[in-house]
């Protein structure tokens, strides 16, 4: 499945406000219901002729597993027609139950000057029986007439796995040793692992989850001493509790351990710290998985019939560039996945190689440490000034908006979308701060862009952003030096050469230059080689604007991908986890690939 280099690439967009009216809150019912009789009609007959009378021939439809059983975003409406009324046939939608949520219908202006009327409907499925949810963005163009821009149909609820509230109010004993047989194991006790656990708890599934590391959190508590959250505490919590409200806003590393760990105990989650998934294959007459665990006190061997691979995105293996000479470095190197801290460097010679958010936080941290610091920048970074990070998530993420409601109105759009709104919130955002702030960026040498969305970094870039907490005014002050503006030619015994015929001599060298992030590499060593290859491409924006790999089917019923950011793990690993359920229930349809 082949993967867009920039959401530019995605066709469609919002239409110009020029060619539409607004419309007024007090009569967002009104257009609601008037619409209401031919969005049923839609749902429950399946004419194709509904589909072109009702919506914009510039239209979206993004579907959340509720009919395609898969993420997709069908665009424009002529592939609307083709593609999803013979889903809407299969799933046999309830038409009693098509019901417009009127209390949740708003008259909205985006940043774009675009208005629309989001009316939110609640239908049932009979294949699966389920309960699913279906929100439409109205228009009004200048004759008057109303349609459909964007619709998202999303799964609510499986009637063969519902939804249970947590934390139980009975207290549940957690086996000592993982369970010998089971429907899910989850590998990975991170942020995703959690996430989707949560999740797998409260929908009654026979499941554990497996984390190498000795306990829960150090994920977070064996990283670099200074790292801390680049978002919000709000935005970026787990299902069900939240940060603590007393966090700080940006949460720091040993309070995220220390929540990842009550967590666990306040929900009670099967999670088995020091257990190495080191192996699994599968039995076609069993239809299970045969998995060996390398716990720190021996071998353990478990049957799972479903494997879901929450190693964060990549698996977090490192990548350190192959440049010539590498190895004959005589100082100290490192890649940044095992730094923790710069106060043995304090007056020496410190290379970081990279620009993004790790590499501006080592760099900090070194300059702090009274070290020699130079990044070197290979490409420019995207850089999110104090404050507007939590402006932009501020809108939805807040003590007064309930999460799932943040959760739903930051997903539920196509993600093509919600880039163009993203750019022009930062955009509005940029102009209005003070210019000298990029200009003293770019003086000391640091190739600063500070345009575009936050989903062209996060789902094309694969990070190449920093949201300031510090070190750009360690970098403007000159405590933080750059190397820019050429590539780095070798390695050398005593430090860096680089093409323009620079050299730099230093003491350390860290490598601040990611993590590999298609998760297929990293789950070869454990399904096999053969295995992986069989599997869709883990990230990156599929034609469609979709994630690939990951969330959705990978090519293996029984193998899947839960990674991304802290909150794509708690909206999407939603959607993950009632797959996930249908699949051990036997009621999920084959879903609809592109």
């Amino acid at each position: 499945m082949k993967a867009i280099a920039s959401i530019d690439e995605l066709p469609g967009s919002y239409l110009s406000p020029a060619l539409i009216s607004a419309f007024r809150e007090d009569e967002a019912l009104d257009v609601a219901k008037s619409v209401a009789p031919a969005i049923s009609r839609l749902l429950s007959s399946s004419d194709k002729s509904a589909v072109d009378t009702l919506f914009y021939p510039d239209a979206f439809w993004r579907d959340q597993v509720s009919l395609s059983w898969s993420l997709r975003t069908l665009h424009p409406t002529s592939v609307i027609s083709e593609t999803i009324i013979p889903l809407i046939q299969r799933a046999e939608i309830e038409p009693s139950s098509i019901v417009l949520q009127e209390g949740q219908v708003r008259a909205t202006q985006l940043p774009n000057g675009v208005s629309v009327v989001r009316a939110p409907f609640a239908f049932r499925t009979s294949k699966p029986a389920a309960l699913c949810s279906a929100a439409f963005k109205l228009i009004r163009m200048k004759n008057g007439d109303i349609k459909v821009f964007t619709v998202t149909t999303s799964l609510k609820e499986l009637d063969a796995m519902p939804w249970r509230a947590l934390p139980l109010a009975i207290p549940v004993e957690i086996p000592p040793t993982v369970p010998k047989s089971l429907d899910v194991l989850v590998v990975g006790g991170g942020h995703g692992g959690l996430a989707l656990s949560a999740y797998l708890k409260a929908l009654s599934v026979n499941f554990a989850m497996v984390e190498k590391l000795p306990s829960i959190g150090d994920s977070w508590s064996k990283r670099y001493d200074s790292a801390t959250l680049h978002t919000t505490r709000i935005f970026s919590g787990l299902p069900f509790i939240s940060f603590p409200s007393d966090y700080p806003e940006f949460v720091p590393a040993k309070l995220i351990a220390r929540y990842y760990a009550k967590y666990v105990q306040d929900l009670q989650l099967p999670a088995y710290p020091g257990h190495e998934c080191v192996s699994a294959t599968w039995d076609d007459a069993q239809a299970r998985w045969t998995v060996t665990l390398d716990a720190t006190h021996g071998t353990e061997v478990v049957s799972v019939r479903n494997l879901v691979f929450a190693v964060g995105t990549g698996g977090r293996l490192p990548i350190i560039p192959d440049f010539p000479g590498r190895d004959t470095f005589q100082g100290e190197s490192l890649h940044s996945v095992t730094y923790k801290n710069a106060a043995s460097w304090a007056g020496k010679r410190v290379a970081v190689v990279g620009a993004a958010a790790t590499a501006c936080d080592v760099a900090h941290d070194c300059a702090r440490a009274g070290a020699d610091t130079v990044m070197v920048q290979r490409s420019p970074t995207r850089v999110y000034p104090p404050g507007h990070v939590s402006a932009v998530l501020g809108v939805l993420y807040n003590t007064e908006t309930p999460l799932e409601v943040g959760d739903t109105r930051a997903g539920e759009d196509p993600i093509v979308l919600q880039a163009e709104i993203s750019a022009i919130v930062l955009g509005r955002l940029k102009d209005r701060h003070d210019p000298e702030y990029y200009d003293s960026l770019r003086r000391a040498g640091f190739l600063v862009t500070a345009d575009g969305s936050t989903q062209e970094q996060t789902f094309c870039r694969g990070g190449t952003h920093y949201p300031d907490i510090g070190a750009c005014g360690a970098i403007s002050r000159g405590e933080i030096k750059v190397k820019s503006g050429t590539k780095i030619e070798s390695i050398t015994p005593t430090g860096i050469a680089f093409a323009d015929g620079t050299t730099l001599d230093v003491d350390v060298i860290v490598y601040a230059t990611g993590f590999e992030k298609d998760s297929r590499r990293s789950i070869a060593a454990v399904v096999g080689a053969e295995q992986a290859a069989t599997l869709e491409p883990v990230w990156g924006l599929d034609l469609e604007g979709e994630v690939r790999g990951c969330w959705r089917p990978t090519g293996n019923d029984h193998i899947w991908f839960q990674g991304g950011e802290m909150q794509t793990m708690r909206y999407y690993g939603k959607f993950l986890a009632m797959q996930v359920a249908a699949e051990v229930a036997k009621v999920r349809p084959v879903p609809c690939r592109r």
